[in-house]
């Protein structure tokens, strides 16, 4: 376990003189430790799946955002290369706006930039039919000079506006070829209403869309729904074999949800022993991975299992979702239940073992923004993932098993 790794690094790195936590002298005293949170992602699933409708996010998701930086397809094979950072204002100030509202502010800070450069030209008369005045020299030469000044500016604005039109005519084509929209509409319904119309449903599934579009989908309806009836969750297997979609992701996320749910109903008088035995043999993982899995494989509302279990974890009260979590104190004495919790916390570090997204990201951001007062949280994971990352590496989790996950070619 992690955990307890680093649980037992830290407790020898204090018994040692000087150490890190030493050198501040009297700063240490006054200084408030942040809580580290370390989840397995299998805490919550389906949101590493989901199609999501926000700029950063649909850009990480369809044009493959790595390191900051995004590669469009251009004309005749050659690509154009984007950064895509906080020194950019329109990324940092549109990033996590829906797309269409993205679409909205580019029409608006072109239009405004085509206003700006309409007023430069009338000022300096570099507009055709205005004649120069020569009785005017001195304030003609003071607008040339405000014009010259304000160049620099206007040519980075024109260099925004065109890498944003760019980037979002890319993903203009890719939402209209693969209904994007509707899948995200789709799996927003059954996430957060629980609730979903099969017909949609089953039309995106043998319509519009790329296999992993349409894995990731029935994903999401096999996670936001308990109990699914048989006989439909029979039609979307189907409708995915029709598409000739690998099914070893799918199969694998059954498996988990069915073992999950045998786990939760088990008899209370399983020995904890044989549990953890069990557990490791199949997942390869504590136990305590697969108990957060249970309680929060389904997502419920719009705030994050994730988002929510933090900001209890900050408040440091007794809470019931988590009371069974373990807490280490390398400064406190060694117990076998572990330390109490010592909050409120001010700050916190979340690290996600599996595979980290966007999603979370902003979820946690938005927990410290509106919280009173404000919190610090930093978000970290081994890796961070797209929707068709994530569901590759649960397509060889599933191989691994040996579930299954032929197509159309299976029945054949």
């Amino acid at each position: 376990m992690v955990a307890l790794a680093l649980d037992a690094r830290l407790r020898d790195h204090l018994l040692a003189k000087p150490n890190l936590f030493s050198e501040g002298g009297g700063m240490a005293a006054s200084f408030q430790r942040p809580v580290l949170c370390i989840f397995d992602r299998n805490f919550e699933l389906a949101v590493g799946i989901q199609h999501d409708w926000s700029y950063r996010p649909l850009v990480h998701d369809v044009l493959d955002l790595k390191l900051n930086r995004v590669t469009l397809p251009g004309e005749k094979t050659a690509v154009k290369s984007y950064e895509l950072d906080d020194s950019d204002p329109f990324w940092a100030a549109n990033s996590w706006s829906p797309f269409p509202k993205v679409a909205e502010e580019i029409e608006t800070q072109l239009s405004k930039y085509k206003q700006d450069v309409d007023e430069v030209n009338r000022r300096t008369g570099g507009k055709d039919g205005v004649e120069f005045d020569g009785t005017d020299l001195i304030g003609n030469t003071k607008h040339l000079m405000n014009a010259v000044n304000s160049l620099p500016e206007l040519t980075e604005r024109k260099k925004m506006i065109d890498k944003h039109t760019n980037i979002a005519t890319v993903l203009l084509g890719h939402i209209k070829e693969r209904s994007l929209d509707g899948y995200c509409d789709c799996e927003n319904d059954m996430l957060v209403k629980g609730s979903v119309d099969r017909s949609m449903l089953l039309g995106l599934l043998r319509g519009k869309g790329t296999k992993e579009d349409k894995l990731r989908l029935a994903i999401t309806y096999l996670l936001s729904f308990e109990t699914p009836p048989p006989a439909e969750l029979e039609q979307i297997e189907t409708a995915l074999r029709e598409s000739e979609v690998d099914m070893y992701a799918f199969q694998y996320v059954k498996r988990i949800k069915s073992l999950n749910t045998s786990f939760a109903a088990s008899s209370a008088s399983a020995s904890r022993g044989n549990i953890v035995d069990w557990a490791e043999k199949l997942y390869g993982q504590s136990i305590s991975a697969v108990t957060a899995g249970v309680k929060n494989l389904l997502s419920a509302g719009r705030q994050l299992a994730l988002t929510r279990t933090v900001e209890a974890l900050m408040e440091g009260k007794p809470n019931p979702e988590v009371d069974s979590y373990l807490f280490f104190d390398p400064r406190a004495p060694r117990t076998g239940s572990g330390a109490q919790f010592k909050g409120p916390f001010r700050e916190a570090i979340v690290f996600m073992i599996g595979g980290g997204n966007y999603v979370e990201y902003r979820s946690l951001v938005e927990l410290g923004q509106r919280s009173q007062p404000a919190k610090h949280v930093i978000y970290g994971a081994t890796e961070i993932l797209n929707g068709v990352e994530f569901v590759q590496q649960l397509t060889e989790l599933g191989q691994k098993m040996g579930l299954g996950g032929g197509g159309l070619t299976q029945s054949q």
